[in-house]
C-alpha cells in the first residue's frame, strides 16, 4: 500500500530525494538556471566548441561569450 500526502505521487513518497540542480524540472528554475543549463548542455554536445554552442542556441559568438562571462562558465 502507498501511502502518498497528494493525488500525485511525489519523490519523497517512494524514499527518494526531490531533484535538484539540471535535473529539476525547468518550470521550477528561473530563466537565468535555464540559460545556464542550456549554454551547459551545447557546451557538452559539441565538445567545449563555442562556435558550434552558439550557433545551435541561436545566438552571435559574442552574445554567446558574454553569457559565458555572465554566468561565470
Amino acid at each position: 500500500v502507498l501511502m502518498a500526502r497528494t493525488q500525485q505521487i511525489q519523490p519523497g513518497d517512494l524514499g527518494l530525494s526531490p531533484a535538484a540542480g539540471p535535473t529539476a524540472s525547468m518550470e521550477d528554475m528561473t530563466f537565468d538556471e535555464v540559460e545556464k543549463h542550456m549554454i551547459r548542455k551545447a557546451l557538452a554536445r559539441f565538445e567545449g566548441n563555442a562556435i558550434q554552442a552558439a550557433k545551435a542556441l541561436g545566438l552571435s559568438r559574442s552574445a554567446f561569450y558574454r553569457r559565458l562571462e555572465k554566468h561565470g562558465l
